[in-house]
């Protein structure tokens, strides 16, 4: 017998799980643009949130030494340079050791996009709110299936310098409505708490985000047959979400493409597959 659907009160008394989403690459597709377009959710059941808290504040202390109280935002780009790999990898330590987190990343080639199939995407708003869309659906698959009972998931997104992103809002919320739905898959939007809320990097786990989306870049970036350029975006390999079946692709790592091999094809794949 179905479980009935849970009224929208009952939805509300549930636990909350916080997700902060940060994105990596540029979302042009011209010569000379990021080689793929990528975004990370960060997800935390609430009553581990101090976790965000601890692992922020904690990197902020080792990069800020002069002032180790500091709350200046971390950014991937200006703390964690390649010439700086001893922060790199204490970051994916500190993301490694937060217990209950997980982590999903919807990746975008953009070979794959400048292609007739999603010849939509190249506008490069379009590309934005398509590739949210897609991370956000396994969010609400991963609040509804979460490990002891379903949640109500908080969403914030670090906001996209130059984007209007009460448009992302009314494409996202079409999509609540079933308009994009042409293979009848059912998306169970009801558990992430709408609307989702787009913010400045003042918060920490926005901040986290970040530094996942680092690291997967830096794995991405490199050459396929690199497996250095991995070793720390492995650390924090368990906390791949999956399916409650324990399937990885397509759950926890989406690629938008007509096949995963940008992500399959690179000699590290199986290592951080493997749960």
């Amino acid at each position: 017998m179905s479980t009935a659907p849970l009224t929208p009160a009952q939805l509300g008394q549930l636990p909350k799980l916080n997700v902060y989403v940060d994105e990596t690459g540029d979302r042009g597709l011209a010569n000379g643009a990021s080689p793929f377009f990528a975004m990370t959710a960060l997800m935390v059941p609430h009553e581990d949130d101090w976790t965000v808290r601890y692992a922020a504040c904690g990197l902020r202390g080792l990069i800020h030494t002069s002032l180790p109280n500091t709350t200046k935002p971390l950014h991937w780009v200006d703390h964690f340079k390649a010439k700086r790999p001893e922060r790199r990898y204490r970051a994916a330590r500190a993301l490694a050791d937060m217990p209950s987190a997980k982590v999903v990343h919807v990746i975008a080639p953009k070979e794959d996009i400048r292609r007739d199939y999603y010849r939509g995407l190249q506008n490069t708003d379009r590309f934005y709110n398509f590739t949210c869309k897609y991370l956000l659906e396994r969010v609400a698959h991963a609040a509804r299936n979460w490990p002891g009972g379903p949640r109500l998931a908080i969403v914030r997104l670090g906001a996209v310098k130059g984007m209007d992103h009460s448009q992302t809002a009314y494409y996202l919320n079409r999509a609540r409505r079933g308009d994009f739905d042409r293979f009848g898959l059912a998306v169970p939007w009801q558990y992430i708490k709408w609307p989702p809320a787009w913010t400045g990097t003042d918060w920490d786990g926005i901040q986290l985000a970040d530094i996942h989306a680092g690291l997967l870049n830096v794995a991405l970036t490199g050459a396929k047959d690199d497996a250095t350029c991995a070793e720390n975006l492995l650390l924090c390999k368990h906390q791949l979400h999956r399916s409650p079946a324990g399937i990885l692709r397509g759950v926890g790592v989406k690629v938008i493409a007509r096949d995963d091999s940008f992500v399959t094809d690179r000699c590290w794949w199986k290592k951080w597959s493997i749960a």
